[in-house]
């Protein structure tokens, strides 16, 4: 019950993005609805939960909790003790309605992906080996270290590992709620280590250690790289001041500077190339852009707003000196308890991450804090076996416990920023999940020399040519394709498995151009469908055009004649009335006067032939006059009703 109590407030705090004092409230809510608690105190309620859920609470914590109830009007307090307000306290309990859902569904999915990759789990109860995955989150996963034994990496373990990766690349919601169960137990560390927070941390000095500045210059996986990325920026918010000390930038900058002439040397070997090497060999620049890159390391960690402190080291100075061979030995027996045999490379690396130590306590000048915020100067590491022993050695050097130590995690101060910013903290762990999971999947060095090994033998032994002998000695993608075939198990390893790593690749490559080339098909198909339909869709709405033009045309003729004949008529009328007015009398005059004329020629006579001939002559220039009078009046009224 435990188990489940931690992965629920580690799900309701991360994937429902609520504060995870709200999610503990929730349990305490029900406990104490369920038992019928009527008044309640901080050490009561402790012993109670311990007792229900096996979980030993700081009374600081449950002090905190119980003061949300009282933000909520859950409880009022007197004096120590919480009177329990029944009604507004039965709000805050939750259901694991939907918790289960989706563990079932993570159950099943992984039963699912070890049956697709042949791994065989008959022996496993699937639900306890994934609790144990997570409940070991913060002390394998979260540490990015990898033990070395003599088998390997366990099957179940690779299909985890290769399951985690398979959602997260998909983006799936399970890979969400993978994400905030994983965050649990670090999530806890956070809680119990940092009590009450605050989002302003201003005049606090951080100083990142090496591997972490690698990652920030992208020399990690792209995950690992995005996710310290986020967290830089959520401490800039937080007005954190970021810096790397000036021994571990010249660490940084001499690996690199040695790592620049490797990575183009023709004997480069994925065995010994570290991860600069791999980044330079990788991204294939040439000399040129190598030097550039080299160049500007402390320009690209600038615009990140990372400074280099300088320190100017003294190992004589005594003010404020602490003991570096009892934090080495303490360093060297944390590793040697864990498995590990510190190798010379190792051991450097670590002496200066204790120099780092030594430098935070010479900057504090021997003030201490009980709250992070007042701690002032802080060394962050992704390394967990440091910080565990700089947590250990700040509790051994003082009389009273709490106080913050010179050294902490990544992941512990990235989840003390989340009790602000819950969903900030779950974007941050997805990425730097997803890297972990990256990097059990990749071949570790035993492993790497016996795969180099047998390479080499194949050569000796004319079995192997030389372009794909240098091929599987350098392509970044054996790393995946061995890890594929053996599982991570050393067992499965044979002297052929160079040839199955080769096979493999080459089967990926022809998978990979086939449904390159399916997908450029079926693009292709899509796209001549899409101009087909296209091309139909255009020549009916050519035809629909055309055939509304025409009838749009027959429209316009027809309204022409209407409005046409409508003129006529008004041309007509007002044109006769014009005429009539102006052309008419006067016509009607003269006809009249004529006639009158024409009476008086009586007898037959010359003068009377004349003069009907001009009376003749005169009635038909009027009626030609007349005539004309009759179209000038009717142009005059078209001309005037047209204007």
């Amino acid at each position: 019950m435990a188990n489940v109590t931690k992965l629920y407030a580690a799900y309701k705090a991360g994937y429902l993005g609520n504060n995870i004092l709200d999610t503990y409230f929730s349990f305490i809510a029900n406990m104490i609805s369920e038992e019928h608690l009527t008044i309640v105190e901080d050490t009561v309620i402790a012993e109670r939960f311990k007792k229900r859920y096996s979980i030993d609470l700081p009374l600081s914590f449950v002090r905190q909790t119980l003061g949300v109830g009282v933000q909520k009007n859950c409880f009022v307090e007197d004096h120590g003790k919480y009177s329990v307000v029944i009604e507004e306290l039965a709000k805050y309990r939750f259901s694991e309605t939907d918790f289960n859902v989706l563990w079932s569904r993570l159950v099943e999915g992984f039963v699912t992906h070890c049956q697709n990759t042949d791994t065989d789990i008959s022996s496993l109860n699937a639900n306890e080996f994934i609790l144990s995955v997570l409940d070991g989150t913060d002390e394998k996963i979260l540490s990015g270290e990898k033990s070395e034994t003599d088998k390997g990496m366990l099957p179940e373990e690779y299909a985890w590992y290769s399951f985690v990766k398979e959602q997260g690349e998909s983006g799936t919601n399970l890979y969400s709620f993978i994400s905030a169960l994983s965050a649990c137990n670090i999530t806890k560390q956070a809680l119990f280590f940092a009590g009450k927070t605050s989002a302003d941390y201003s005049g606090l000095h951080i100083y990142l250690d090496s591997p972490i500045i690698f990652a920030l210059l992208g020399m990690d996986e792209s995950s690992r790289t995005d996710s310290y990325k986020t967290l830089v920026k959520d401490m800039q918010e937080a007005k954190c001041s970021i810096h790397v000390l000036d021994h571990n930038f010249q660490e940084v900058d001499g690996i690199i500077a040695r790592a620049s002439g490797w990575a183009t040397d023709t004997q480069y070997d994925l065995r010994k190339a570290n991860n600069a090497a791999r980044f330079f060999h990788d991204s294939q620049m040439n000399q040129e852009q190598i030097t550039e890159f080299c160049e500007n390391i402390e320009t690209r960690l600038n615009e990140l707003g990372i400074t280099v402190k300088t320190t100017n080291y003294d190992i004589y100075q005594d003010k404020f000196q602490e003991d570096e061979k009892c934090l080495f030995d303490m360093v060297n027996e944390r590793y040697l308890d864990r498995g590990y045999e510190l190798t010379k490379e190792k051991e450097n690396s670590i002496r200066i991450d204790i120099r780092s130590i030594i430098m935070i306590y010479r900057e504090r000048q021997g003030q201490t804090a009980t709250r992070l915020q007042n701690a002032k100067h802080i060394m962050l590491t992704s390394n967990n076996a440091i910080a565990n022993v700089s947590k250990k050695y700040e509790s051994n050097r003082s009389t009273q416990s709490g106080h913050i130590p010179a050294c902490i995690s990544a992941d512990l101060f990235g989840a003390i920023l989340w009790l602000d910013s819950p969903m900030q903290m779950l974007e941050y762990h997805k990425q730097k999940l997803l890297a972990d999971c990256y990097a059990f999947l990749k071949p570790d060095k035993t492993l790497l020399d016996k795969y180099i090994q047998s390479l080499d033998e194949a050569r000796n032994a004319d079995a192997i040519d030389e372009k794909k002998f240098l091929f599987l000695r350098t392509h970044k993608v054996v790393l995946d394709s061995l890890m594929d075939i053996t599982k991570g198990d050393y067992a499965r390893f044979n002297s052929n498995t160079y040839l199955e790593v080769y096979e493999d690749i080459t089967a990926k490559s022809q998978k990979q151009y086939h449904d390159e080339i399916a997908a450029h098909n079926a693009t292709k198909e899509k796209l001549q469908n899409m101009e087909k339909n296209s091309a139909m869709e255009k020549k009916e709405t050519d035809k629909i055009i055309k055939e509304l033009l025409s009838r749009i045309t027959v429209m316009e003729e027809n309204e022409a004649k209407r409005q046409e004949h409508v003129l006529d008529i008004k041309v007509s009328i007002f044109g006769w009335l014009a005429t009539l007015i102006l052309i008419g009398i006067p016509y009607l005059i003269v006809v009249v006067i004529i006639e009158i004329i024409k009476t008086q020629y009586t007898t037959i006579s010359w003068s009377s032939i004349y003069g009907i001939i001009a009376c003749i002559i005169a009635t038909a220039i009027a009626g030609c006059l007349f005539a004309f009078g009759r179209k000038w009046c009717l142009k005059k009224v078209r001309h005037f009703l047209t204007r």
